[in-house]
């Protein structure tokens, strides 16, 4: 259960880029708070059509995966191995990531059963941050609240804050990703590590 409510709200939230003017000029935590809100509204609406993966992997590809910094999170998968890798090998690792986020995604949406969202509060970032977390809370009738850190970071080139990692209950989506694959990329290369990606299986 919680590592399907922490890709839910990584995907509630995975939209940070919503429209590109916003995108710049926007306070992160309000932004992140007006999409969050706006999906789970979404997908609340759409319950009873979540079961169709087509329709749940339409909206996941149109409405989330441009808004994810997929290469930057897999760059930091890679770790100390991407210096050593070929342009060629970090276009396709980052192309199976993607792929696996994909998976997750769709995974979690499918699952959704009307758990409700606890906006963040909004604080205006440090002008020199490049990196903001943005905090939610679960709530799901009978359960403990669960509470949930998304990552933000900001490109300084394009002015966009996307999100790349979600942290619950002080562990990191990324890090455990990264303690996974690194170790194969290290000893049987990125071929082995894509296929690892490949055979993982959704939400785990």
């Amino acid at each position: 259960m919680k590592n399907f409510l922490m890709s839910l709200v990584f995907a509630a939230v995975a939209a940070l880029g919503f429209a590109q003017s916003a995108a710049a000029a926007g306070n992160p935590f309000e932004t992140a708070n007006a999409v969050a809100s706006k999906t789970f509204s979404d997908l609340k609406a759409n319950k009873d059509k979540l079961g169709d993966q087509s329709v749940v992997k339409g909206i996941i590809t149109n409405d989330l995966m441009p808004y994810v910094d997929i290469r930057y999170a897999a760059y930091k998968v890679m770790g100390t191995s991407l210096k050593t890798t070929t342009k060629e090998e970090r276009d396709s690792f980052t192309e199976a990531f993607g792929d696996y986020m994909m998976r997750s995604m769709s995974n979690a949406i499918g699952k959704y059963t009307n758990q409700d969202l606890v906006l963040s509060p909004v604080s205006e970032p440090d002008k020199s941050a490049s990196i903001v977390p943005v905090k939610f809370t679960v709530k799901t009738a009978g359960q403990p609240d669960i509470s949930f850190v998304i990552k933000m970071r900001l490109n300084s080139k394009t002015g966009e804050w996307k999100a790349f990692d979600v942290i619950a209950e002080n562990i990191s989506v990324l890090d455990s990703k990264t303690a996974e694959i690194q170790p194969i990329i290290k000893s049987k290369g990125v071929a082995a590590a894509i296929a690892a990606l490949q055979d993982n299986k959704a939400g785990n």
